[in-house]
């Protein structure tokens, strides 16, 4: 039966609520919540988690798993819509374990033990007729036993499967939560190719942007600044950065700044860049500044690897530069729905070289308005309509089909 109101949604997320770094899914249930009412099943942290966020060693809100302070909070919402987010009690470490047999009994009891404080939650939300919406959590969603779910979809931001950290256990594991799902929403083109074999509907909902946050930084182009162009990058610096397509493109621009703000997971892509002196790094800064930061480059780049796992991806910080009016150079590694026609695309160094002097050189003030029209329809805001459109409008026909 179709729910008349605000819609009913738990969230069973992998992403955690609070981070250094800003989540898709958090972004979305945000924006879902203005018009209907969210539980938020936060991160399952680990015992091992909450020794550290005990020493001080990670940062998070550790009380809350031993239940010091309240598990479920409030965070926005009334008249029968907003956003609770609940934390769980620490399960084991089941990713230590190298054994399916062993990896599946550990997070059937992690469920069994989690599940009765999800349930607790939805029963005092008195929340029915559930949305339940899994964001990459099927290794607990296979076997959490939620009570009032009525649709289940199955959210993927990024392909996750072949990540070392999971054991290898992911794409089992997820194939078959899939086939209990009745809609899969993912972020980009390529994941909707790789799941719609699955044979579950699946739609796309790209990632997006806090347009007016970013926008207010956008600067004016002016033709006759002389200044020195600084090309930037915000973000993690990992396994997915080109450095072998970076260092020579960097020697190559010795008139351009390269500013670098973010974590570098690969210490190689400092030690390699950081000889050259128009490069800069800077460490990672919270979300809510990043805008202010970016206000300093005036090209922005994403120099991602080609490959099966960067393919899947769609990066946060392409609609985050073009909602400030920057000119934007990538390598080829993905499409990025709408916004593929705002950015140059370069497949090698040469290339990238060429394409940041063609992005100075051509910059103005209707091409930089062009770039902010593309990034404000992909406001998050914007997102979570599209979202809840595409849930209802499978919902409602699924209802239709079985009633």
């Amino acid at each position: 039966m179709k729910h008349k109101g605000p819609a009913h949604i738990v969230c069973l997320a992998l992403p955690a609520w609070e981070a250094d770094y800003l989540r898709s899914t958090v972004e979305l249930m945000k924006g879902l919540s203005a018009n209907s009412l969210v539980l938020y099943v936060d991160y399952a942290y680990t015992i091992s988690d909450c020794i550290k966020g005990i020493f001080g060693k990670k940062n998070f809100e550790w009380k809350r798993l031993l239940g010091i302070n309240k598990r479920l909070r409030k965070i926005s919402g009334e008249g029968g819509t907003g956003l609770y987010v609940l934390s769980l009690p620490p399960v084991f470490p089941s990713f230590l374990i190298r054994s399916y047999t062993f990896f599946k009994i550990a997070n059937r009891l992690n469920a069994a033990f989690t599940g009765y404080f999800i349930n607790r939650a939805i029963k005092k939300l008195q929340l029915h007729d559930i949305i339940a919406f899994n964001s990459v959590q099927p290794f607990l969603g296979l076997y959490w036993k939620i009570r009032n779910i009525t649709y289940q979809v199955y959210y993927v931001y990024d392909d996750f499967t072949n990540v070392p950290w999971f054991n290898g256990f992911a794409a089992v594991e997820e194939e078959k939560f899939i086939q209990g799902a009745d809609l899969i929403i993912v972020s980009s083109a390529e994941l909707k190719k790789r799941k719609a074999q699955t044979g579950i509907p699946t739609e796309v909902v790209n990632n997006g942007v806090h347009f007016d946050a970013f926008n207010h930084y956008a600067k004016k182009i002016d033709p006759e600044d002389k200044f020195q162009k600084t090309i930037g990058y915000t973000g993690t610096m990992d396994f997915r950065f080109d450095i072998d397509l970076l260092e020579p493109v960097v020697k190559g621009l010795p008139a351009y700044k390269f500013l670098f703000v973010g974590k570098v997971f690969e210490s190689h892509i400092s030690e390699r860049l950081s000889k050259y002196a128009n490069v800069t790094f800077l460490p990672p800064v919270p979300a809510g500044q990043i805008p202010q930061i970016q206000s300093a480059i005036d090209i922005g780049i994403i120099p991602y690897v080609c490959s099966d796992l960067t393919a899947a991806i769609y990066p946060l910080k392409a609609n985050e530069y073009l909602a400030m009016g920057l000119p934007v150079v990538m390598t080829p590694f993905a499409t990025i729905g709408e916004a593929d026609s705002a950015v140059y695309v370069a497949k090698d160094a040469e290339a990238f070289i060429k394409g940041i002097e063609l992005a100075a050189a051509e910059n103005n003030e209707t091409l930089r308005d062009e770039r902010m029209t593309i990034a404000k329809k992909a406001d998050w805001t914007e997102r979570a309509h599209q979202l809840m459109d595409v849930i209802e409008m499978h919902r409602s026909a699924e209802f239709e089909h079985t009633g």
